[in-house]
């Protein structure tokens, strides 16, 4: 579970390196490894949904394994329950964020045949970066409370 979550960490970070090199490369139109703002961004936005994907699977994961714990020992729902309620924190966030990115990323092909100002794609987008930079900071504190339930458990385990 801790190796994951170090997994989590790092696709968080590159995908904080790779939205914000996306973002000046549509604003400046510079190429990267010979990729235009075009290429680079469907990389972007595949790396970007695969890190927010597992993050959210690491909830789904451990929210289930800390429940399996919690039914063995009955005393315990109150964890479970600050489970869920760091769930109903973050997966919202994660969502909408990954919503906000997907139509950003979508908008770029209606930009480039005039359907849509570029204009629109970057209000959206920006709004979508700092939604996502908000929502780094609400997974770490989703991170930090579980690992202090994780812990809980493995205190009172030991006590019985």
């Amino acid at each position: 579970m801790w190796a994951l979550m170090v997994i989590c960490y790092i696709c968080m970070f590159f995908s904080i390196v790779l939205l914000s090199i996306t973002g000046l490369q549509s604003y400046f139109q510079f190429m990267i490894f010979q990729a235009s703002y075009q290429e680079f961004a469907l990389i972007t936005i595949v790396f970007y949904m695969f890190s927010e994907t597992l993050i959210m699977f690491y909830f789904i994961g451990s929210g289930t394994a800390i429940k399996k714990e919690v039914m063995n020992a009955q005393h315990l729902i109150s964890c479970y329950d600050k489970v869920k309620k760091t769930k109903m924190i973050l997966f919202p966030h994660l969502t909408l964020n990954m919503i906000f990115i997907g139509i950003a990323f979508i908008l770029i092909g209606a930009v480039d045949t005039g359907s849509v100002p570029a204009s629109l794609q970057s209000i959206i987008f920006t709004i979508g970066f700092i939604h996502f930079l908000y929502t780094v900071r609400v997974q770490h504190l989703g991170f930090k409370e579980n690992i202090a339930i994780v812990i809980e458990l493995a205190n009172v385990s030991k006590l019985n």
